[in-house]
């Protein structure tokens, strides 16, 4: 489902949960999940919003999804679909607060970088 476009990045910033140093090319170091996380913010309960968060799962990408926009039931049934996803991938969930969950498949934990950022937010 190729409906989004990709920036083009030259440089990157790497967080303190990467393993490399602070400033390195693209082309040249590798990233960690973490500095892969997709930050989302969900604003309507829509199936295109839904869709969009399970591509970009499956795409290879680890989310922290804010539900604080939507409804508490919208919540609950874009979870649900979310979670079969992250199931079929055998990864993991992680709720951080009420409403802000940190989703990734199998691979995306493998570095430590996101259960790093989950110990260090509890």
């Amino acid at each position: 489902m190729g409906l989004f476009k990709k920036n083009k990045i030259n440089t990157v910033q790497f967080s303190d949960y990467s393993n490399k140093s602070k400033n390195i090319k693209k082309t040249g170091g590798l990233l960690t999940s973490f500095d892969r996380l997709q930050y989302f913010t969900v604003a309507n309960s829509s199936q295109e919003q839904l869709m969009e968060m399970c591509d970009i799962i499956l795409g290879g990408k680890a989310i922290l999804a804010n539900f604080d926009q939507i409804s508490s039931d919208d919540a609950n049934y874009m979870l649900s679909f979310i979670s079969g996803v992250v199931y079929a991938t055998s990864g993991e969930i992680f709720k951080l607060d009420t409403k802000l969950f940190l989703f990734g498949r199998k691979e995306e934990f493998e570095d430590g970088s996101l259960h790093q950022y989950v110990e260090d937010t509890r």
